[in-house]
């Protein structure tokens, strides 16, 4: 038998997430609590989808829950357009039949806009990618042509068979760059330009234009608080109501989860971790300050201290490999660049105090070799008596961002993820 949950469905305190009847993933009822419900919430929908139209007798069965349960995790699905119920019989009795509502079938088109490469993916409602696509990129394009090649893009994902019989919910896109959730435009870059983008994106009104081009509505999400957003669901911040995240790859990102609410602040840059400097007399960084955490861990910093040793077509997903199998070189450089980690941020973790600082993006393969010097600095210098949560590394890889901009577009005209 499964875990049994006989509580009626709880009242989500943030009335503007449209959850007032039913529960609402983001309500804080306890990080064990929500996630168990959460989990038994994917059994019935899970049973639906293979079993078809099923009782509420035959769903516990199922799925080894009570029937009290079933049906408490029922009332929930209704309330939330997941599911709807009709009168049938089975075994010559009235029974309340339940079936998968067109909505669960509904799909969400995740466009990430990278440094290099633009990607699509088809994601449903639990997270599961069905179909992706991909184009690379040059930085520094135009917006018009960029858009271009997103409409393109998305025209091809909505043809595939997978994809094309399904209703689609709207589009997630995700930028590497900071996004203003204010106006929700790519806001200027304080006198200087943005990394891989062009000052033509700056200010524009991209979700109104490319929802025009396409018919659907679009979300705008950095990338770093799109993969927050997903390791919170499925990942590494699981049940937690306070995470850090930072996002470890050509450039140095992060975001924050603070009361159970992604934290984007007022004009952009909230998150951006990869520009807090340590060191005055630094290199210049591209935001135009000096030791920013970016110029000391960002993967071409990275790359350039072991060209001799391996080359100068090493890739960092490489170097994080190298360094996860114990060789010497990658070993010392990543453990240095978790020195760099510990003192540029370990004020920043004291002060918020997160259940989870998680390190993602591709230098966090490199497993217990960046975790453990993280690990034992952060407890070194995040002050023991403030801080007492721990670093994990992300558990989504590649597909967090792609996930957590589907999530975002799922459940962002619910206002759930806005202060």
């Amino acid at each position: 038998m499964g875990h049994v949950l006989e509580e009626p469905a709880l009242r989500c305190r943030f009335k503007a997430c449209g959850h007032e009847r039913g529960v609402c993933d983001m309500a804080p009822t306890g990080g064990a609590l929500a996630e168990l419900r959460r989990t038994n919430l994917e059994k019935v929908v899970s049973a639906l989808r293979q079993g078809g139209t099923l009782s509420q007798s035959e769903l516990a069965r199922v799925t080894g829950l009570s029937e009290a349960t079933v049906s408490n995790l029922v009332r929930v699905l209704v309330q939330d357009d997941r599911v709807k119920l009709s009168k049938g019989r089975r075994n010559g009795r009235s029974v309340n039949l339940v079936e998968l509502d067109a909505a669960a079938e509904e799909l969400v088109l995740a466009v990430t806009v990278g440094r290099e490469t633009i990607t699509a993916a088809a994601v449903d409602y639990e997270g599961a990618i069905l179909v992706e696509r991909s184009r690379p990129r040059v930085p520094e394009s135009p917006y018009d042509e960029e858009r271009c090649i997103l409409v393109k893009l998305i025209e091809e994902l909505r043809a595939v068979d997978g994809v094309s019989p399904r209703p689609i919910a709207g589009v997630g896109l995700a930028l590497c760059v900071s996004i203003d959730p204010v106006s929700n435009t790519v806001p200027e870059g304080f006198g200087h330009r943005l990394p891989a983008f062009d000052p033509s994106w700056y200010g524009v009104d991209v979700t109104g234009e490319l929802g025009a081009e396409i018919g659907l509505p679009v979300r705008l999400i950095n990338d770093c608080d799109a993969a927050l957003l997903a390791e919170a669901r499925w990942g590494a911040a699981r049940g937690c109501r306070d995470a850090l995240y930072l996002h470890l790859s050509s450039g140095v990102g992060g975001a924050m989860l603070l009361g159970g609410l992604l934290y984007r602040g007022g004009p952009g840059g909230i998150g951006e971790l990869g520009h807090s400097s340590t060191d005055t007399s630094g290199l210049l960084c591209v935001c135009g300050n000096r030791g920013c955490l970016e110029t000391k861990v960002g993967g071409p910093t990275l790359l350039s201290h072991v060209a001799s040793l391996h080359g100068d077509d090493l890739t960092l997903g490489r170097l994080a490999e190298l360094a996860r199998s114990g060789d010497p070189g990658c070993v010392r450089i990543v453990s240095d660049a978790a020195q760099d980690i510990v003192a540029g941020l370990a004020n920043v973790v004291a002060v918020l105090a997160p259940q989870r600082f998680i390190l993602g993006g591709e230098l966090a393969d490199a497993g217990s070799a960046l975790l453990d010097p993280v690990s034992r600095g952060m407890q070194r210098m995040a002050s023991p008596r403030n801080w007492r949560g721990c670093v994990a590394l992300a558990e989504l890889g590649g597909q967090a961002i792609a996930r957590g901009a589907a999530r975002f577009a799922f459940e962002s005209s619910a206002n759930v993820f806005s202060l």
